[in-house]
């Protein structure tokens, strides 16, 4: 019975996560990719905060804590907060389907990064996945057409892969910093939400999110990044977290009904093609990674989608 209760968590984890994209389009209706971050970061902050203590956490242990941790969260939190603001730059201009793509190659760079940084040795499964990865993501720049590049805003998909980059080293990097997972998730809200504040005050200004955006930025910042974390660390708790993490790819499946459906993006095949590659190749990379003992922390901390 336990199994199915850890199932049941990532199940509603995938699919809170499914509507990051559509939400995020109808929360920048009347903001910008900067205001929209900054307001759901400090959603996100208070939620976690009360759950954190909802849960058992001391609010002393949770607000004070040593100066190495510090700078190890903000590093973090940064990588957080340019991940969301590139990917949703990219939801408000590109095709949904497309960025769906582009977003979930995350898995291969931290297959990547992993054998840069740490030097660990590459499986026949994680080459494979690799190299799927790299012709999803060929497939969608140029729609099936490998002589030319056919989307619309190909710099936006650029960004989101330089985003989805920056999400596979927040992954590799917390897997080498031992942080209690409620702390760790609060700070790095908060160190998202100062570099957030920085980029908007630079790049834009204040906006409240009233109308249409409110309750968008209000589902985005207590939900769908706030409390699905929470909901995402109950998961894989279990013993069989790799066989639950594999659940998360039925994310982007999901994601790609609902932007067909409440937007009416083109449905391309050339894309339907890359979003079944990336899947594959993430499976591939995520199923091979956590044979090794060594590796058991790759998903547990700071996932998102």
């Amino acid at each position: 019975m336990a199994k199915y209760k850890y199932m049941i968590y990532a199940f509603s984890c995938v699919f809170i996560w499914s509507f990051i994209p559509s939400i995020s389009r109808f929360g920048q209706k009347e903001m910008d990719h900067f205001q929209y971050l900054f307001w759901s970061n400090i959603l996100s902050v208070l939620a976690v905060f009360v759950v954190a203590l909802m849960m058992g956490r001391n609010w002393k242990v949770l607000l004070f804590i040593p100066f190495p941790l510090i700078v190890k969260v903000l590093i973090l939190g940064a990588l957080d907060c340019f991940f969301y603001l590139l990917l949703y730059y990219g939801y408000s201009i590109e095709n949904g389907v497309a960025v769906l793509v582009i977003q979930y190659s995350w898995p291969l760079m931290i297959i990547g990064l992993s054998f840069i940084l740490f030097k660990e040795r590459l499986s026949i499964k994680q080459m494979m996945g690799i190299a799927m990865g790299f012709m999803a993501v060929v497939i969608t720049f140029t729609k099936g057409n490998i002589t030319e590049i056919a989307v619309e805003h190909p710099q936006a998909l650029l960004l989101v892969f330089s985003g989805a980059f920056c999400f596979a080293l927040m992954s590799v990097l917390s897997r080498q910093f031992a942080i209690d997972p409620y702390i760790s998730t609060f700070w790095v809200f908060v160190c998202s939400t100062l570099v957030s504040a920085v980029f908007m005050f630079a790049f834009s200004r204040i906006n409240l999110p009233v109308g249409d955006s409110l309750m968008p930025t209000l589902l985005n910042g207590t939900i769908l990044n706030g409390i699905s974390y929470i909901i995402w660390f109950k998961a894989m708790s279990s013993p069989d977290s790799h066989k639950v993490a594999s659940i998360l790819f039925l994310s982007p499946v999901l994601s790609m009904m609902w932007i067909i459906l409440f937007f009416g993006d083109a449905f391309v095949p050339a894309y339907v093609i890359g979003l079944v590659l990336v899947i594959i190749s993430g499976l591939l990379c995520i199923r091979a990674k956590r044979k090794h003992p060594e590796q058991d922390e790759l998903m547990d901390d700071l996932i998102e989608d």
